[in-house]
């Protein structure tokens, strides 16, 4: 499974990594999928469409075949309207919303690259957040389930110390997280220590 960065956050916008998964270009199971499309800030569409267009698709392949949302919020999914009319790709969510043509359930198993990976549903950043995870290859997208939470002090719903243990219990060896660079040491340490930070904060029903 091929994984790139497509658009790492830029000055002048808040927005999310996009990473694009690519499998082998002659299989036609494989599907070449977008994690999170960023904002709809004009700078970050063109860089994320710019971005793909120079990207190894395979002959024959469309860049994106469809696009998976870890969430709703502007800055993972505001690019969407400009990705779909570009490539017309089926589009993932929990959630419905514009652009949306397939929900997705917890426990449900896609096709990202090669690989098979499974929907988890984490609430907790968000009501329809949710986590891909490859159990043959130990790679995590946790969209912002996961944040580098080092000590306590906020305010949480008491569901996102489920989701993060749930997290905690697949033993990821990668993450790649919704910002900042993908974690490729010590991935379970850094959930226990979101996980902690949590706990020790106030949690509301």
């Amino acid at each position: 499974m091929r994984i790139r960065r497509v658009h790492p956050e830029q000055a002048n916008d808040y927005c999310c990594n996009v990473y694009w998964v690519a499998g082998n270009p002659g299989d036609p199971r494989d599907a070449n999928t977008l994690v999170d499309v960023g904002s709809s800030h004009p700078g970050t569409v063109d860089a994320v469409l710019a971005g793909i267009a120079d990207l190894p698709k395979g002959i024959g392949r469309r860049p994106v075949e469809q696009v998976v949302l870890t969430h709703g919020h502007y800055d993972h999914a505001g690019a969407l309207a400009a990705v779909v009319e570009r490539f017309h790709p089926v589009v993932h969510a929990f959630q419905a919303g514009p652009g949306v043509s397939e929900l997705v359930a917890d426990g449900q198993w896609l096709r990202l690259g090669c690989l098979d990976v499974r929907v988890l549903h984490t609430p907790g950043h968000s009501e329809d957040s949710i986590c891909l995870f490859c159990p043959e290859t130990r790679e995590l997208f946790s969209g912002d389930t996961l944040y580098r939470i080092s000590e306590g002090g906020g305010a949480y719903p008491a569901c996102y110390v489920r989701s993060l243990e749930r997290l905690q219990a697949l033993r990821p060896a990668v993450i790649y997280p919704g910002h900042g660079e993908p974690i490729a040491r010590d991935a379970e340490g850094f959930i226990a220590s979101a996980l902690a930070g949590v706990q020790a904060s106030i949690l509301q029903p």
